[in-house]
């Protein structure tokens, strides 16, 4: 037997975001295109400055109903024959909203490039919106919420944001919305929110692939001609938030406690995000990260913990999730709070090389599609954030100490600072909320509807 010998290892070589051209059509929509040979799947991708804080009070998850009945129809092309034109090209088209903006994306084979581009401007400026369509789809999404909020992590979810955020913010609420104001949704307030949020001033199309020469000029005569003076630009603001607090959310028969422990943090253009990232990972962002080999290695308490940085438009919010035995909550909440105490604890230069290496090695995974470059680019240009933002990101992570990254998870989760929401048996919860040193309200799941 021959015995192979390890080959060396070499540093990651350097990786930066692909360049793009860029140009802005007269009535104010902004073009980038990447280039990317090799890649012939090409991405397009809109952004409109549309966020959820557009949606009248009262009918909360319209811009999601809006966004998912685009596929239904155009004016050019109504009912099914849209959706057999897209497929036609083998492409794929949809929409979504969140809290900074609406985005419309499609896939599309570069050869079906120039055919595609007329069928993302029809769903973004004429879309029919009919009656039936949009009722059908707000019936759709109205059950699927009821289905999320019947589950203990559903329920945690929604608890814990409204928790941490005054109510009169959007990003207070669910992004999808509320199963019955969802279900209320008719075709005249689709298409009054589609008038008053769609429009080219301020939006940015993104496309991304291997593209053949003329596409500049196709997109021009496709949505030069896209006219909707209407729409006015999102207000963002940073969302206020509440006093900590603690919950226990009743739900009979549960057989595990469903727990969220979180603060209000930051977004991606405070200095502070690359030494947070870095020390979230550390401390519960991977398994070999401390919750992870405690709470589920060593204890078995949990099939997994994780801590999450959940950055919005301005502000933020970061939590630790996880599920856990319901005899066991009062030594698991105990173990995290200490975990999560740094002062004589301080993260590791091994920690933080850890996490380094993994932010760095993944970060050109994510980008190395065509529809991971429009994502991106959508993502980063939704928050407010520089067309160079990741490769930046990436150098800012090179120098983060872990002295700075410790300095900057106590001072942004403080234990002694969190929301905790538990979702389970309130009877068998209550005792060991207790016991873990928390004063708990204790509140009914609403039943879905």
């Amino acid at each position: 037997m021959t015995a192979l010998q390890r080959p060396a290892l070499t540093p990651t070589p350097r990786w930066e975001f692909p360049a793009a051209d860029r140009f802005t059509l007269p009535h104010g929509l902004q073009v980038a295109l990447f280039h990317l040979p090799g890649q012939y799947v090409a991405s397009v991708g809109l952004l409109l400055d549309a966020s959820l804080s557009q949606e009248p009070a009262g009918l909360d998850g319209v811009a999601t109903v809006v966004s998912g009945t685009l596929i239904e129809g155009s004016t050019t092309l109504p009912g099914a024959a849209f959706a057999e034109a897209v497929e036609d090209h083998g492409a794929v088209l949809g929409g979504s909203v969140d809290y900074s903006g609406t985005q419309v994306l499609v896939d599309v084979p570069t050869a079906h490039l120039a055919a595609a581009l007329p069928l993302l401007a029809q769903a973004v400026a004429e879309p029919s919106l009919t009656d039936e369509a949009v009722e059908r789809h707000a019936a759709q999404l109205s059950a699927g919420l009821a289905q999320q909020l019947a589950t203990g992590p559903g329920i945690a979810a929604r608890a814990l944001r409204a928790a941490l955020l005054d109510p009169s913010a959007r990003e207070s609420r669910p992004r999808a919305g509320d199963p019955v104001q969802v279900r209320a949704i008719r075709g005249a307030d689709a298409r009054a929110h589609h008038a008053a949020t769609y429009g080219p001033r301020g939006a940015l199309l993104v496309v991304s692939g291997d593209l053949r020469a003329g596409v500049s000029s196709q997109i021009a005569d496709v949505f030069g001609a896209w006219r909707n003076p209407t729409p006015s630009a999102a207000l963002h603001l940073r969302p206020q938030t509440q006093r900590p607090r603690a919950l226990i959310i009743d739900r009979p028969g549960a057989v595990q406690a469903d727990v969220r422990l979180g603060w209000p943090t930051l977004d991606r253009t405070d200095p502070r995000w690359p030494a947070l990232q870095l020390a979230t990972h550390a401390i519960g962002g991977a398994y070999l990260s401390r919750l992870n080999r405690v709470l589920r290695e060593e204890k078995g308490f949990t099939y997994g913990i994780s801590l999450v940085n959940a950055p919005l438009r301005q502000g933020g919010i970061s939590y630790a999730q996880a599920a856990v035995r319901t005899e066991v909550l009062a030594e698991a909440l105990t173990l995290t709070r200490g975990l999560l105490r740094l002062d004589d604890d301080a993260l590791t230069p091994e920690e933080m090389t850890r996490a380094r290496d993994y932010l760095t090695g993944t970060t050109p995974l994510r980008f190395a599609t065509a529809s991971g470059v429009t994502g991106g680019v959508l993502g980063q240009a939704s928050a407010g954030l520089p067309a160079d933002f990741v490769t930046r990101q990436l150098s800012a992570y090179s120098r983060v100490t872990p002295a700075q990254a410790t300095e900057v998870a106590a001072a942004l989760l403080d234990p002694e600072t969190a929301t905790l929401v538990v979702v389970g048996e309130a009877d068998a919860l209550i005792p060991q909320v207790s016991d873990a040193g928390f004063e708990a309200e204790v509140r009914t799941a609403e039943a879905p509807d």
